[in-house]
C-alpha cells in the first residue's frame, strides 16, 4: 500500500475522533444546566497512539496500528460522576475547538486529493 493511503486512513480516523468529540461535547452542553446530570468524557488514547505510530517512519507498523484501532473501539465514551463539571463557556469552547479541528482536517484531505488528481491527470481540473 502507498503512504498516501495511510495518510487518508489517518485523516479519516482523526475526522471521526473530532466528530465524536463534538457530539459528546454537545451532550455535555445539553446537560450543563441539569442538576445531578452525568458528564461524558472521551478517552481517545488508543486512537491517538495509533495515529502517532502512523505518523512514524515505519509504514507497515502504521497500517497495523490504524487497522487495530479500527477493529477495536475508536474511542471510549465514559459517563463520569466523579469529575468536576466544566462551565458552559468551557464546554462551548471545546465544541468550537472540535469543529475547527474537523474543518481543518477536511480541508487538508481535500488538498491531498487535489494533489493526487494533479499527479494523475497533470492538470488541476479547475
Amino acid at each position: 500500500m502507498m503512504a498516501s493511503e495511510l495518510t487518508v486512513d489517518a485523516v479519516r480516523m482523526a475526522l471521526d475522533l473530532s466528530r465524536m468529540r463534538a457530539e459528546v461535547t454537545g451532550w455535555n452542553i445539553v446537560n450543563a444546566s441539569v442538576p445531578g446530570a452525568s458528564f461524558f468524557v472521551v478517552d481517545q488514547s488508543a486512537a491517538e497512539s495509533a495515529l502517532g505510530v502512523a505518523a512514524g517512519e515505519d509504514t507497515a507498523a502504521g497500517y497495523q496500528a490504524l487497522s487495530a484501532a479500527r477493529n477495536s473501539s475508536l474511542a471510549l465514551v465514559e459517563e463520569r460522576f466523579d469529575v468536576a463539571r466544566p462551565g458552559l463557556d468551557e464546554l462551548v469552547a471545546d465544541s468550537v475547538s472540535a469543529g475547527l479541528q474537523y474543518q481543518l482536517l477536511s480541508e487538508a484531505l481535500g488538498r491531498h486529493f487535489g494533489l493526487m488528481r494533479l499527479a494523475v491527470t497533470g492538470r488541476s481540473g479547475a
